[in-house]
């Protein structure tokens, strides 16, 4: 039992009217999902995002393609100037015919024993250079058109027709956004609880409605070494393209998932740095549990509030889960906390008053639980707490939580 000693000022001990009692709500704890997970800042990458470049020098005379088009696979993108490369393939292709009639010919001279086998074998050899002179240049002219490799939408462009690009240099790109991924750095004492498939939920403005909902596909062999982190990347489907690629997110991976009793964060009552909350019993039932009776009497027919210590988990939407302290057959009250009072029993000094001073000692109830004292027309001066042990750094401790 906890003393607390009060200095008041003023010896009125006019008794008020009693109160109307403050308007609530009721209701019981209900049963929510908890997550156990851990937010992280990320960054969308489409899992198919090809960058496009030419693999020979040249100007660019077509691109009929416009930034953000959806296009197939096979779609022409741009064109480079073809009117060189096409007067050397028909030049090659000369060649390769005129050589392989010469050794169509030899064949056939060596066969009758009019030529040797060397002379033969000469002309044979020039056709297949020849011929495979031909397929490079083919090969060269191709290069000239660069399509689309797979399906999405055209990407940023970097260059215009009329253009002189460079071997390698990027043109522009194609980004399939129906399938991505995000990178998360999960902090190397983490790293035991991270396996495959645990979910990852992409938050959206609005916390009841997640953006997207991926699972974790990869999970790095190793951690980085100077980091000390472990890369985690989980897949998202998204097929009606809301994501985008390079989209900054904010990923939520979760490790585990229970069902808990939880209430409301309106009906929690911080008080010393701990929580309470006010359960709404029957006159009978506040009289069992604080072992005595009420004064003043309540009004009839009307529950009563009780204040008792909880031990709760970390708020998640906007509710508190209950570890310790209620159960699902309790009735909780929520809102206008502040005009309820935990029942208390005021005691008056044996001292006279000195110097309009009173002296005046108020015991909490038996459940130990922190409450408001009701001071009726006295004014606070100064407080004081002990715990009636006599020990005096006890007493300067209770003393600097509660005041």
């Amino acid at each position: 039992m906890l003393g607390v000693a009060l200095l008041l000022v003023g010896c009125s001990e006019s008794k008020p009217p009693a109160p109307t009692p403050p308007q609530v709500q009721l209701l019981n704890p209900r049963e929510i999902v908890t997550v156990d997970s851990a937010d992280y800042q990320s960054t969308l990458e489409a899992i198919r995002e090809i960058r496009l470049s030419s693999e020979i020098a040249g100007r660019i005379t077509g691109m009929p393609i416009y930034e953000g088009q959806p296009v197939k696979p096979g779609q022409l993108l741009f064109t480079l100037d073809q009117v060189q490369q096409r007067a050397s393939v028909n030049a090659d292709a000369a060649e390769a015919r005129k050589n392989r009639l010469n050794a169509e010919r030899y064949i056939f001279l060596n066969q009758q024993g009019a030529v040797s086998t060397k002379e033969r074998d000469f002309y044979v050899t020039q056709a297949i250079q020849s011929r495979d002179k031909l397929n490079a240049s083919v090969a060269t002219l191709a290069y000239k058109n660069v399509v689309a490799p797979i399906p999405g939408y055209v990407g940023n462009l970097n260059f215009k027709i009329g253009d002189v690009i460079k071997p390698g240099e990027v043109v522009t790109s194609v980004i399939d956004n129906r399938q991505l991924w995000v990178r998360i750095d999960v902090p190397g004492e983490l790293s035991d609880r991270v396996r495959p498939g645990l979910p990852v939920i992409l938050k959206g403005p609005d916390p009841r409605r997640p953006k997207g909902m991926g699972r974790v596909i990869f999970v790095a062999p190793a951690l980085d070494k100077e980091r000390q982190t472990l890369l985690v990347k989980a897949e998202f489907n998204n097929p009606d393209g809301s994501l985008r690629n390079n989209e900054r997110v904010s990923a939520t991976l979760v490790f585990a998932q229970q069902k808990v009793l939880a209430i409301p964060q309106q009906a929690v009552l911080l008080q010393a740095g701990k929580p309470f909350v006010f359960l709404a019993v029957s006159v009978d039932e506040a009289k069992r549990r604080l072992g005595r009776a009420i004064e003043p009497e309540p009004l009839p027919n009307l529950p009563v509030a009780i204040q008792v210590p909880v031990s709760l988990g970390t708020l998640q939407n906007g509710a508190y889960p209950v570890l310790d302290g209620i159960t699902a057959a309790d009735t909780v009250v929520v809102g206008n906390l502040a005009q309820l009072r935990a029942v208390v029993e005021v005691k008056r000094g044996d001292k006279a008053p000195v110097n309009g001073i009173l002296a005046m000692q108020a015991v909490i109830s038996p459940s130990d639980n922190p409450g408001d004292v009701e001071l009726n027309n006295f004014n606070v001066q100064s407080i004081s707490l002990v715990d009636g042990s006599g020990d005096a750094a006890r007493t300067q401790e209770i003393g600097r939580a509660h005041v």
